[in-house]
């Protein structure tokens, strides 16, 4: 016990705690009571780290697009690129924990977790380029060639599929039956002698895109020793069924008739179609009547129109019984003849054109089963057929031409027009070499 003396005039105050109590107290403190609190990091490195946050969880929400499913229209183009472009992907994951690693040391459990979801992430985006090699060499198999299957280039998706600077493109304006204004667009390489012919019929649900879609694609079949044909169509709901069948029946007569004069082989010619236009290739080359084709390629198409309506795609991001009344003026209920007329189901039988079918095994728009079907129906009719089906791709995969299913969509084609057209050319541009 100790005295203190108290201020003048006044008695001595007793001291309650003995000095070691009190050292003793003082000792049991929390550390931040007796340390000065640490200073607060710039604003230049806070902004930074919340920059570093930002663009993980955009590449993890870009892989999870590998397996999820686009459930609006907004979400559509991301639902396509990511497992297209996922080899990239997984590349700037696992680059991306390196300033992850650097910048988060101040937050340790943010640090772990952001790696942990980027290393999740990668693993995630990884799984198409697995599944690549599998589909590869199961379509090489079903084209019978001798070349080694295709493989996926990491270079190709940034320079593009090969092309020679040498393609000419020529654009020719026609009409169709009503007057209304239409474009072909013809590629090709200088040239004396005739040559195969691919037509090629755009995509975009009978109501919207031009014969430009895609036109990387039409430079590097014609590199390849083609004259490619684009033709042009009217679109619904202005112009509904059959006016784009009518309007592909006059491209192809100018064609005919034009065939001296552009280089065109009428005896070696194939037709190609996405998604709406390989709805219009197959009606071009199965309906009685129909030009003689010696091929049809037709990806992610519509097969069976009535089918189509009645089994929609989970989610339905492009509403696809909206697009069809609008194709058609009406639902199955009310014109179920007309559906049937408009569905290449209806005209199956022996002795059609060698058939390419490609399709995704995720497409929201065109459901995989029914081009499984149209396999089974053709392969029924004795029709020789190849079905490649990419099970990471969307409806669309091959507008990404540089991307795992646009650069496979590439070699099998040319692969399968060289079978059935064999152009004098063909190796000279080839994605694989």
């Amino acid at each position: 016990m100790y005295v203190l003396l108290g201020p003048k005039g006044q008695g001595a105050y007793q001291c309650v705690a003995p000095v070691p109590a009190a050292v003793q107290i003082a000792s049991t403190l929390p550390p931040q009571a007796m340390t000065p609190p640490e200073p607060s990091p710039p604003d230049g490195r806070r902004y930074l780290r919340r920059a570093t946050l930002v663009v993980a969880a955009v590449l993890v929400v870009l892989s999870a697009m590998v397996l999820l499913p686009p459930f609006s229209m907004q979400l559509f183009p991301l639902a396509v690129g990511a497992p297209e472009y996922s080899p990239l992907l997984v590349i700037v994951d696992l680059l991306w924990c390196l300033p992850v690693n650097r910048l988060l040391r101040a937050s340790p459990r943010a640090r772990y977790a952001t790696l942990a979801a980027l290393l999740v992430s990668a693993c995630l985006a990884v799984r198409p380029l697995t599944q690549y090699t599998r589909v590869a060499a199961a379509a090489s198999e079903q084209l019978g060639t001798s070349d080694a299957p295709p493989r996926f280039s990491l270079m190709a998706a940034f320079t593009g599929l090969p092309t020679s600077g040498d393609v000419m493109e020529r654009v020719v304006p026609y009409a169709a039956s009503d007057g209304q204004r239409l474009t072909m667009r013809l590629y090709s390489l200088p040239q004396r002698e005739a040559r195969p012919t691919v037509v090629v019929l755009y995509g975009g649900a009978w109501r919207n895109g031009t014969s430009a879609q895609a036109s990387n694609v039409s430079r590097a079949l014609a590199s390849r020793g083609y004259v490619v044909a684009a033709l042009d169509y009217r679109h619904a709901p202005m112009s509904p069924y059959p006016a784009q069948t009518d309007d592909v029946s006059r491209g192809i007569l100018l064609l005919r008739d034009s065939a001296d004069a552009w280089g065109i082989d009428l005896a070696r010619m194939a037709i190609l179609g996405r998604s709406s236009g390989g709805h219009l290739a197959e009606l071009a080359a199965y309906m009685p009547g129909a030009y003689p084709f010696r091929a049809v390629i037709a990806i992610y198409a519509p097969y069976d129109l009535v089918e189509g309506f009645r089994d929609l795609p989970s989610p339905d991001p492009i509403g696809v019984r909206a697009v069809l009344v609008s194709f058609l003026k009406g639902t199955p209920a009310e014109k179920l003849a007309l559906y049937r007329a408009a569905s290449p189901a209806s005209y199956v039988r022996p002795g059609l054109p060698p058939t390419l079918l490609m399709f995704g095994g995720r497409d929201h728009v065109v459901k995989p089963e029914f081009n499984r079907s149209a396999a089974r129906a053709l392969r029924a009719a004795h029709v020789p057929v190849v079905a490649v089906e990419l099970p990471w791709a969307e409806h669309g995969f091959d507008l990404a031409p540089t991307g795992l299913g646009g650069q496979l969509a590439f070699n099998v084609i040319s692969d399968f027009l060289a079978v059935h057209l064999k152009p004098a050319h063909v190796g000279a541009f080839a994605l694989r070499r």
